[in-house]
């Protein structure tokens, strides 16, 4: 009959090898897919099969009963792999922290090791094949000196892996890292449980307090702990990735679209063109008049907020389906396209330019007027295909846009696709 106390071993040992396989599976994915550097991803993961191992070979070991050979596997799976759960963790947070400890690691696993093998034979140094009454709740295997020195090995292991936790987290607090300080301080909550049920199971071990078994308690949640404490690294990852898109996509200044995505977006329109899906496609290059004087007469800051001002007329002007981006300074790229056979790039750019000029702009009391010239290009269907348009189009547009200069400023030039060849 199985032992109620084994029951939540075994459910605890089948989460941890779902666990160990899922962050395998990011691991996989993350450097093969995404290219990250995620070796602590590994890391935890065979930790936690090692530590599903280990809470599995405890349960086993609670419903041996009188049966020796089970007793004596299942014990000496538990000696391996609970030295190894702890050394994992250990390696786990070098890694993941950047805690530099190469030559302690490498040392921490030759000695691992040899645990390890003392640990495979039985022998009287060690563990015998021999009942030894642990406690009332469970039977152990008689061990001799070395067995006692394992276990202060187990605890060196844990409290180095408190050292580091709380050297992380002073290193955390003098950076001012709010944010990653509650991750490190639930780290070494669950690590100093995990100390204090081990310490627990070895008292009862050697009979000197009869326990039932806590170890499994204090392993099960370090596994949990870091489980979500690497939740939280895929979310920032997300989140890092999610800014240098946006940082690529847009203009940092005016939010308008940058040059990188305007080409990839100008393409794109071009190919639908070609598909007949688009009837006509317009670009329309404009700057700001006399801006070097807005600058040098009212401030940098009143200049970007002309800037960002403009961009924001533009946006409450366009189409859902057009498109503004910033070329750099003060010179902008606007991007119509239609699926209708009018053309209302004309039409929205004059209502552009006339809000643009009525408005008074700037910061606090300085108030100032601005203005800008336009220089608009458009092709339809029917035209295509035509070599290296996407150049062709801007090239001409900003000939329109010099044209308009010439005019006088706050001002419309045209280009027609004879311009462009």
């Amino acid at each position: 009959m199985v032992q109620v106390l084994s029951l939540p071993l075994f459910i605890t040992s089948s989460i941890s090898i779902l666990l160990s396989f899922f962050f395998l599976l990011l691991y996989y994915r993350l450097t093969s897919r995404h290219e990250e550097s995620v070796k602590y991803y590994l890391l935890f993961s065979l930790s936690a099969l090692v530590s599903s191992i280990f809470l599995g070979g405890f349960a086993v070991l609670l419903n041996s009963g009188q049966n020796l050979n089970y007793l004596n596997i299942a014990n000496r799976v538990t000696v391996i792999c609970a030295m190894y759960t702890t050394l994992l963790s250990l390696h786990f947070y070098v890694a993941f922290f950047q805690y530099k400890a190469p030559i302690f690691l490498k040392w921490c696993y030759v000695i691992s090791s040899v645990f390890s093998l003392l640990a495979v034979v039985p022998n009287q140094y060690f563990l015998s094949k021999e009942f030894h009454s642990t406690s009332a709740y469970y039977t152990g295997l008689k061990y001799g000196s070395l067995f006692q020195l394992w276990g202060v090995w187990i605890l060196v292991l844990a409290v180095y892996c408190i050292l580091i936790l709380v050297k992380v987290y002073l290193r955390q607090r003098r950076r001012q890292e709010n944010n990653k300080t509650n991750a490190v301080l639930l780290l070494l909550l669950a690590n100093t449980v995990w100390m204090i049920t081990g310490v627990s199971d070895t008292l009862t071990g050697i009979q000197i307090v009869d326990l039932p078994p806590l170890t499994w308690i204090g392993s099960f949640l370090v596994i949990s702990t870091i489980a979500w404490v690497l939740v939280l690294h895929i979310d920032n990852l997300y989140e890092e990735r999610q800014l240098l898109s946006d940082r690529l996509l847009y203009d940092h200044l005016t939010q308008a679209y940058s040059r990188s995505y305007l080409d990839i977006r100008l393409s794109e329109s071009i190919k639908l063109m070609s598909r007949n899906e688009l009837t006509s496609l317009s670009v329309c290059i404009f700057d700001v008049d006399n801006f070097k004087t807005i600058n040098d007469q009212y401030g940098h800051g009143n200049g970007d907020e002309l800037l960002k001002n403009i961009t924001t007329i533009i946006k409450e002007n366009i189409r859902s389906t057009d498109c503004i981006a910033r070329l750099g300074g003060d010179e902008f790229v606007i991007l119509f396209s239609d699926k209708q056979p009018d053309n209302h790039a004309l039409m929205i750019v004059e209502r552009i330019r006339k809000n643009i000029s009525e408005m008074r702009f700037g910061i606090g009391n300085i108030k100032f007027n601005a203005s800008c010239s336009f220089g608009i290009v458009s092709v339809t269907s029917d035209q295509l295909p035509m070599d290296d348009l996407s150049n062709l189009m801007l090239t001409s547009a900003d000939k329109a846009l010099y044209s308009a200069k010439h005019k006088g400023k706050n001002a419309i030039g045209i280009a027609s696709l004879y311009d462009l060849a």
